[in-house]
């Protein structure tokens, strides 16, 4: 790590920790607030970023999110991409409209469901992806920089676990509705 990049990481810390004072002075404390606040700015960050990086090839963040989904997994049914995606499900349908107008997917019915569509990349839509997923590995690239790869798998680690205590967390609340 830089000293600069140091430096940023330390003077985040003090601003994060004077920032959870004073908005929770009043408030019951929170174990982990502090870290889930990081977390929360490292995922905004992350955003912002790659937004960025991908602006130039004429994509949305929810346009590159299909395209990496297309890229990686092959096919899929508009249903499995609507769950595996970050785009809801209410805006999937404009994402895709947008995308078959420009050629980058092309979508056909299902041989086993015909009420399912499945979705492909077209070769200009596989071109397309494979620049946003080098815009996105930039990203990744530039976040694990700074961790040794004992702490890459930690995180990895830590995030699977918040990510089951989440689907818990839900899964009671709606069980309980």
């Amino acid at each position: 790590m830089t000293s600069l990049s140091k430096a940023t990481a330390r003077n985040a810390a003090i601003d994060l920790s004077a920032a959870d004072r004073l908005a929770t002075a009043t408030l019951p404390q929170a174990r982990g607030l502090g870290a889930w606040i990081a977390v929360v700015r490292t995922y905004q960050k992350c955003s912002d970023t790659l937004t960025a990086l991908i602006k130039p090839l004429g994509l949305k963040l929810a346009q590159h999110d299909v395209l990496m989904n297309l890229l990686l997994q092959g096919a899929l049914s508009q249903q499995a991409l609507a769950e595996k995606s970050f785009v809801t499900k209410s805006h999937m349908s404009a994402v895709l409209g947008d995308m078959l107008v420009k050629g980058w997917i092309k979508r056909s019915d299902s041989t086993t469901d015909k009420r399912s569509k499945i979705i492909r990349l077209t070769p200009q839509g596989t071109a397309l992806a494979r620049r946003s997923y080098a815009a996105q590995l930039q990203v990744v690239d530039a976040m694990m920089a700074p961790l040794s790869d004992r702490q890459v798998h930690e995180l990895e680690r830590i995030s699977l676990g918040a990510i089951v205590a989440l689907d818990t967390l839900h899964a009671a609340r709606q069980a309980a509705s």
